[in-house]
């Protein structure tokens, strides 16, 4: 398969002719040929970005509802066959991806078009902000794309859209789409490539507005890029997210539950939890109860299936997971087994540490690996205080009873906290607390970051 560039409507290669492989993660087989952007591909897709805006961003708010409704009637239409495509590149399996990024994004693309045709509070005038980029991650990255594109064309704003490396198939779904309801030519670009182009969209003067998700340390360098430019930033990055097992909580019984946000998506998702607290008075039994869940664990192997023990989205994590598993051991960690790679797939078993000091590095860096933190405590409190060290504050996951979670929650320094269940298909954008978000995180296409706000004022 090759992949290309989606550029003033049509695909097209990157302009120096590179390419890079995509592998898949569940056999290390070649999926794709991807055409790999430079400065250049970013130069012509601003220039019909500029000629689509003009056009565009004075179009009517019910013509700009009906675009996005024929994108999420697309996605309806071809739902089961996207959700494929993604997970087969993404290693997670197809009915997670459908749920939790198809059917999101249409929810999204819906609810987008339907409060788009609601007037305006009295006095409130807006246009829009100009010319948006949008550059996320590979995990359910239709999902984190159309949560950023909605707004943006509901504000009658041009989009350059720079897909993550690891899911360049959301390229080629985009563009498919776009070709498929007809959207004006230019009003959306998509471009495959590294980091490279991301800071290149970042720091391009012609571009108004950066939106973004990924880890720390690209949001860093997004930031950089844009900043000195005074553009209008929004930032997800970041994520150190806790579970906390109470008391009078069944575990026995539960524990596929308490393990899907760790081990589905490997730590390498916004959304996955990392860190596990338990109290002292039932942690030698959840944790027999959690190495015998791990011994019978077996991997998803291809989209089709159910398993939560999905591959690593690269063959290069593995080796991650190795040097962090080391530094942890340093720092007085204790493994509850030391996993190897698979010959096939990029399938690596879950490490489990317990013991590491509270405020050591790995309590607080990201991972981005299935490494995961146990840390037992003697009462609720102390699970709170501990959780509440890392400067991430992404969102967390509560086992217990209802009567207890409101005490527990109040107190999470999170953007986020649910009650035994895992809330990745809530279509709400979660920006996260302290280092996990930066910017203006207003996700309303009449906000302050996707238009222009004016308000009017008259005497009286």
């Amino acid at each position: 398969m090759e992949i290309l560039n989606f550029v003033a409507g049509e695909f097209k290669a990157s302009g120096n002719s590179k390419t890079f492989d995509k592998y898949s993660p569940f056999d290390g087989s070649s999926l794709a040929s991807v055409s790999d952007s430079d400065a250049m591909d970013v130069i012509l897709s601003l220039q019909s970005s500029k000629k689509a805006l003009a056009a565009f961003e004075t179009s009517t708010p019910e013509f700009r509802a009906e675009l996005l409704n024929k994108l999420a009637a697309y996605f309806e239409q071809n739902a089961a066959v996207i959700a494929y495509q993604e997970a087969l590149h993404q290693g997670l399996s197809q009915k997670f991806v459908l749920k939790n990024s198809v059917q999101v994004s249409i929810s999204i693309l819906r609810e987008t078009a339907s409060d788009l045709v609601k007037p305006l509070p009295a006095g409130k005038v807006v246009k829009a902000s100009g010319l948006i980029g949008i550059i996320t991650p590979w995990s359910l990255s239709l999902r984190l794309v159309t949560e950023r594109l909605a707004p943006a064309l509901a504000a009658g704003n041009a989009v350059i859209i720079k897909i993550s490396e690891q899911s360049p198939i959301t390229a080629k779904i985009l563009g498919e789409a776009f070709k498929a309801i007809e959207l004006p030519v230019g009003l959306v670009q998509v471009l495959n490539g590294g980091a490279d182009v991301a800071q290149i969209i970042a720091g391009h003067p012609g571009i108004r507005a950066i939106t973004a998700a990924g880890k720390s340390s690209t949001m860093e360098a997004i930031a950089k890029a844009a900043l000195p430019q005074m553009k209008k930033l929004q930032l997800s990055g970041g994520a150190k997210n806790a579970a906390i097992v109470l008391s009078d909580f069944d575990f026995k019984n539960r524990m596929a539950e308490i393990m899907t946000p760790f081990l589905l998506g490997q730590g390498q998702m916004c959304w996955n939890m990392t860190r596990l607290f338990v109290l002292d008075s039932f942690a030698k039994e959840f944790n027999e109860e959690l190495k015998n869940f791990l011994a019978d664990l077996k991997p998803l192997t291809s989209p089709e299936g159910d398993s939560i023990w999905t591959p690593l989205i690269s063959k290069d994590r593995a080796e991650i997971l190795n040097q962090k598993t080391d530094f942890g051991i340093s720092e007085h960690g204790k493994v509850f087994a030391r996993p190897s790679a698979d010959e096939s797939g990029n399938f690596v078993k879950p490490t489990f540490m317990a013991d590491l000091p509270n405020c050591s590095v790995m309590q607080q860096d990201e991972l981005f690996a299935p490494l995961f933190l146990e840390t037992s405590v003697k009462y609720q409190h102390e699970a709170v205080k501990w959780a509440n060290t890392a400067y991430l504050g992404h969102s967390a996951i509560v086992w217990g009873p209802e009567e207890k979670f409101a005490k527990v929650a109040e107190k999470l320094d999170v953007g986020l906290v649910s009650l035994n269940k895992w809330l990745v298909s809530e279509p709400a954008t979660v920006f996260g607390v302290k280092q996990s978000s930066f910017g203006i995180t207003d996700m309303s296409w009449a906000g302050s970051f996707y238009s222009d706000v004016k308000k009017l004022t008259m005497a009286p």
